[in-house]
C-alpha cells in the first residue's frame, strides 16, 4: 500500500480533504530504523511527526513507556505522545515522516454526527413574543389571557415594563396551567386570588443562542416545562417541553413525562434508545450522562413516591442517595444499584426497611439489577449522624473494607427526600489536611493498570481491552483523591479534574488531558454497550480493539497514556515510589 492510500485508511490525523491527503503525500519522507535503533531524540522529536506504517516503536516520555504499533503517530506537538520524547524501534520498523508543521496544518478533529435537532439555536423555535400580566392580576384573568393567546404559560412581570420590550430584570415570576390546576384549583382557591400569590419565583431563563440541548438539559435539572427565552437583557419568548419533544425521536423529556406518570417497567430499553439518540444528534457524551443522570432522579424519586403512597408519609425527613458512577453523573445504562438511606434521627426502622426493599424492587423492574456487593439502602441505611461517624472511622484507618467503603460512599448524591447531607460533606472536606489518608486513597489508585504495551499483546484475553478498568477508572479514582485534596465537593469526574486544577494540583495540560481520556473512554464503551443491546447481547466493559478504527485506536492509546501520566502526578504527589 502506498503512503497516500495508508494515510487515507488510517486517518492518522482524523478525515483528510484530498488537498491534505496531497499535501502530505508531496512532503512524506520513508524511514526506516532496524530494530534497537533510535528513532529520534527529546531535542530533535519536536521538528518532525511519526506515523508507524510497520513494526512496533518504544516511545518514553516523563518516565512512561508506550508501545505504537501501525498507524499510530508521535512526535511534534499532536496528541499524547508529543514531544519532548524519545523513541526506538522495538522491531525493525518502517515508518512515514513530515515536518512538525505540515503536520499540524492538516490536522483536525473527525467531524460529528451533528445536524439539526438538539443542536439548533434555542432562539430558532421562538415562535411569538412573550405573554406576560403584572403581579396583582387575578388568576382568572391570567387564565383567560393564556386562552386568548393560545399558550400554556404567561410571565409576571413588573409595571414599569417597557412598551416594546420584555428586559429579563422585571421578570418577576411564571404561572403555567399547571400551576393553576395544582395550586389553584386543588387548593380551593378561588379565581380572584392574585397571580403573585401562585406564581413561581424566581425565573430561569435560556439563553436564545445556545443549542437547544442546553434548554433540556435545564429543564430536566430544574424540572419545569417552561424556559423563558432571553437575547441579551430581552426576553424574546418561551419554549416548552412540547417544543423541544418534536425535535427527536426518544426525547429525554418525553421519556421524563413517562416517568412521571408512573411509566417505569420499559425504562432500561428507553433510556438506551435516548441515549442513542443523543449520540446520532451529535450531543457530546459528558452532556448524555448528564441528562441520563437527571433521568435516573426522576425515576428514584417516581418509586419513592409510590413506596410512599403505600407505606404512608416519611415520620422524619430522609435523603435517597445514590453513589458510584451514577451519583458522580457518569451513568448512562443502568448497572448494578448503588444507593444508601440517610435518616435524620434513629428509630423508624420497619418503615425505612419497607421503603428501601419497595424501591430497590422497582429499580430491579425498571432494570437495575441488585448490587453484588450489597452496596443497597436495603442494607446501608442509617441516621445522619451514624453515617458521619462512619466516614470518620473510614476516614481515620482506611484500609481494606474501610477504603473500600469511603471510595464508594466519596461519590454520593442525593436524589430524593429533603435531608440534607452537608454534615456528610463537612467530614469529606477534612480530608484536606489528613495527608497519610490521601496517600493511601493514592495508592489504590495506583492498583488500576493501565496497558501501554502493544495492542497485539492482548491476546491472552482474545483482544479485548476493559475500558473500565483499564481507562475510566484510573482517571476517575485520581480525579477523586486529588478533589479530596483540593476540600472540592464536586463529585462528577470532569468538575473535580477541574478544581484540582483551579487549586494547582495538577497543570492545565494534565487536566485537560485526562478529561480527553475520559470522555473519549466514556464515549467508547457507551457506542459498543448501545451495539451489544442491538445484538442482544449484554452490555460489557470490554472492546475488542482490532474492530476499532485507526482513530479510535490512536485516540485510545493517547487516551490511556494520559490516564496513566495522571497516576505518575499522584505517585509524585504523595512520594508512593516509597511504598513499594
Amino acid at each position: 500500500m502506498d503512503p497516500l492510500s495508508f494515510v487515507r485508511a488510517a486517518q492518522p490525523f482524523g478525515p483528510l480533504s484530498e488537498a491534505a491527503v496531497a499535501r502530505l503525500g508531496a512532503t512524506v519522507e520513508i524511514v526506516y530504523v532496524p530494530r534497537g535503533q533510535p528513532v529520534t531524540s527529546p531535542d530533535a522529536s519536536r521538528d518532525h511527526v511519526y506515523l508507524v506504517r510497520k513494526g512496533v516503536v518504544r516511545v518514553e516520555r516523563d518516565g512512561h513507556v508506550a508501545h505504537l504499533e501501525e498507524g499510530e503517530v508521535f512526535g511534534g506537538t499532536l496528541g499524547a505522545f508529543a514531544a519532548p520524547l524519545q523513541a526506538r524501534a522495538e522491531e525493525d520498523a518502517l515508518l512515514y515522516r513530515w515536518p512538525s508543521e505540515v503536520a499540524e496544518a492538516v490536522a483536525r478533529p473527525p467531524a460529528t454526527a451533528a445536524g439539526p435537532g438538539l443542536l439548533e439555536e434555542v432562539g430558532a423555535l421562538v415562535g411569538r413574543p412573550p405573554v406576560w400580566v403584572l403581579p396583582d392580576v387575578s388568576c382568572r384573568e391570567a387564565a383567560q389571557r393564556m386562552a386568548q393567546e393560545g399558550v400554556s404559560s404567561v410571565l409576571v412581570a413588573q409595571p414599569a415594563v417597557a412598551a416594546q420590550a420584555l428586559p429579563a430584570r422585571q421578570v418577576v415570576g411564571i404561572l403555567t396551567d399547571r400551576d393553576l390546576r395544582t395550586r389553584v384549583l386543588a387548593r380551593g382557591l378561588g379565581g380572584d386570588t392574585p397571580v403573585r400569590e401562585v406564581m413561581t419565583s424566581p425565573v430561569h431563563f435560556v439563553e436564545a443562542g445556545l443549542p437547544t440541548f442546553a434548554a433540556v438539559l435545564r429543564m430536566l435539572e430544574l424540572g419545569v416545562h417552561h424556559l423563558p427565552v432571553v437575547r441579551g437583557d430581552r426576553v424574546v419568548g418561551m419554549v416548552t417541553d412540547t417544543d423541544l419533544v418534536r425535535l427527536q425521536a426518544h426525547s429525554p423529556l418525553f421519556l421524563w413525562k413517562r416517568l412521571e406518570a408512573g411509566e417505569v417497567a420499559r425504562y432500561a430499553e428507553e433510556v438506551a434508545q435516548t441515549a442513542q439518540a443523543l449520540l446520532d444528534a451529535g450531543v457530546d457524551v459528558v452532556q448524555a450522562c448528564r441528562v441520563v443522570s437527571h433521568l435516573h432522579a426522576v425515576l428514584c424519586r417516581r418509586l419513592l413516591r409510590d413506596a410512599q403512597a403505600a407505606l404512608g408519609d416519611s415520620p422524619v425527613p430522609f435523603a435517597w442517595t445514590v453513589c458510584g458512577s451514577e451519583g458522580r453523573e457518569e451513568q448512562v445504562l443502568p448497572t448494578d444499584q448503588d444507593n444508601f438511606l440517610v435518616v435524620a434521627t434513629e428509630g423508624h426502622e420497619d418503615y425505612f426497611a419497607g421503603l428501601a426493599e419497595d424501591v430497590g424492587k422497582g429499580l430491579e423492574a425498571a432494570g437495575f439489577p441488585l448490587c453484588p456487593g450489597g452496596y443497597m439502602a436495603t442494607r446501608w441505611r442509617m441516621s445522619l449522624a451514624g453515617w458521619t461517624a462512619a466516614f470518620r472511622t473510614w476516614m481515620a484507618d482506611p484500609q481494606g473494607e474501610n477504603l473500600l467503603h469511603l471510595q464508594v460512599f466519596a461519590d454520593f448524591r442525593p436524589v430524593g427526600g429533603t435531608l440534607s447531607l452537608d454534615p456528610l460533606q463537612d467530614v469529606l472536606r477534612s480530608a484536606q489536611g489528613s495527608p497519610v489518608l490521601l496517600a493511601h486513597l493514592a495508592r489504590s489508585c495506583l492498583g488500576f493498570q493501565v496497558p501501554l504495551g502493544p495492542f497485539r499483546s492482548l491476546r491472552a484475553t482474545g483482544g479485548q481491552l476493559d475500558l473500565k478498568a483499564g481507562l475510566v477508572a484510573p482517571v476517575v479514582c485520581a480525579a477523586r483523591v486529588l478533589a479530596l485534596a483540593a476540600g472540592a465537593s464536586e463529585r462528577n469526574t470532569f468538575q473535580r479534574l477541574r478544581a484540582a486544577r483551579e487549586a494547582g494540583l495538577i497543570g492545565d495540560e494534565d487536566a485537560g488531558a485526562a478529561a480527553d481520556a475520559l470522555a473519549f473512554g466514556l464515549r467508547l464503551r457507551l457506542v459498543h454497550q448501545l451495539e451489544a443491546r442491538r445484538r442482544g447481547e449484554p452490555p460489557a466493559n470490554h472492546v475488542a480493539v482490532d474492530r476499532l478504527s485507526a482513530w479510535e485506536r490512536r485516540r485510545l492509546r493517547e487516551s490511556l497514556w494520559a490516564a496513566r501520566q495522571l497516576q505518575e502526578r499522584l505517585r509524585q504527589r504523595y512520594h508512593l515510589y516509597l511504598w513499594g
